[in-house]
């Protein structure tokens, strides 16, 4: 099982350095990390279904709601 503590922490990093996540401010993952809810600079959220994902779909998602 890929840990998704370790994914989260390391996306919200990359993200952050490129222009499509400029307007980030955090990405949380839920205390069941079944959900991340992305932060934004201008004080909206999202949150993102990511029950069951591996890594790679986890970026994807995440990627997909920005």
């Amino acid at each position: 099982m890929e840990n998704k503590e370790e994914i989260v922490m390391k996306l919200k990093i990359l993200l952050k350095s490129i222009r499509a996540g400029s307007g980030i401010a955090d990405l949380i993952l839920h205390q069941n990390q079944e959900a991340i809810t992305i932060l934004f600079r201008n004080g909206a959220a999202r949150e993102v279904n990511i029950a069951a994902d591996s890594g790679y779909a986890i970026i994807m998602d995440v990627m997909k709601a920005l």
